[in-house]
């Protein structure tokens, strides 16, 4: 079975790719999102010229937003470790004749040269990644002194769910933060970017709140995860069962409640 928290390292592999590239598009159509991807673009300073790179490109969103800042005299290169989704980026994008090339790759090992990029953006991606203060750094070595690196990740240790019944509520909520790669990498990007020697890191934090189970579901995965604790005797069936019929009683009441807290850094190498 395919699960939100741990399938996105491995899409090409799942049994069903559709159902990451969905919750790509659900999340993309959400305020909040378009919000702090803004806020990511301002910060990054790319401008019409600009040679831009996109780490964990995913469906190319962010990669068409950025192509339309640098106009026909920038770049933007957006690499993904996943061939599905490169396909399906270079589909979307491959009649809107923007300056965009897209790139198999593995992030921890970024095939440019030192200093190439005005600056290097990186989205959701190293949550899935054990190892994401190699990929910041090889972010940071292909973007020229001067360039700014801007990195926005959930803190899956901030994820919330309104429920009376708190020791499932504890367990499921763990299960999450844990079957990522780097479920904390949020509370830890001030750390790596103070560690890379980047100066004038500054990091912003937003909250997301869902108040929609339908939503939460397609966002979270909770019945999913509910049914995966219940497989790994972290919950009886009962408890995971009825934890699930509390959250649609609440949903029913209009008082379901969810959210977690990501984190946006920007650091600007010297």
């Amino acid at each position: 079975m395919d699960y939100l928290s741990s399938g996105f390292s491995d899409i090409d592999h799942s049994n069903d790719p559709s159902f990451f590239s969905s919750c790509l598009v659900t999340l993309n159509s959400l305020p909040y999102f378009q919000d702090y991807k803004r806020k990511s673009f301002d910060l990054m300073n790319a401008r019409v010229g600009s040679r831009v790179l996109e780490v964990g490109c995913g469906l190319g969103f962010d990669a068409i937003a950025l192509a339309r800042i640098v106009g026909s005299t920038g770049r933007v290169v957006a690499v993904d470790s996943s061939q599905t989704m490169l396909e399906a980026a270079r589909s979307r994008t491959e009649n809107l004749g923007l300056p965009i090339e897209f790139v198999l790759g593995d992030a921890g090992r970024l095939d440019f040269d030192e200093g190439c990029f005005d600056c290097a953006r990186v989205d959701r991606t190293l949550q899935h990644i054990p190892d994401p203060e190699k990929v910041l750094t090889e972010m940071s070595r292909v973007t020229r002194s001067g360039g700014c690196v801007v990195a926005y990740e959930p803190d899956w240790g901030t994820f919330v769910i309104g429920s009376m019944d708190r020791p499932v509520t504890r367990k499921i909520t763990d299960l999450w933060c844990d079957t990522f790669r780097s479920g904390w990498i949020g509370r830890n990007l001030y750390g790596y970017f103070r560690d890379m020697g980047l100066e004038e890191v500054q990091v912003y934090p937003s909250t997301l709140v869902i108040t929609d189970l339908n939503l939460a579901e397609k966002v979270f995965d909770l019945s999913k995860n509910a049914e995966k604790a219940m497989g790994l005797s972290l919950v009886s069936r009962s408890e995971a069962l009825g934890w699930l019929e509390g959250l649609r009683e609440d949903n029913l009441r209009g008082k379901f409640f969810c959210s977690y807290t990501g984190f946006m850094a920007y650091g600007r190498k010297p």
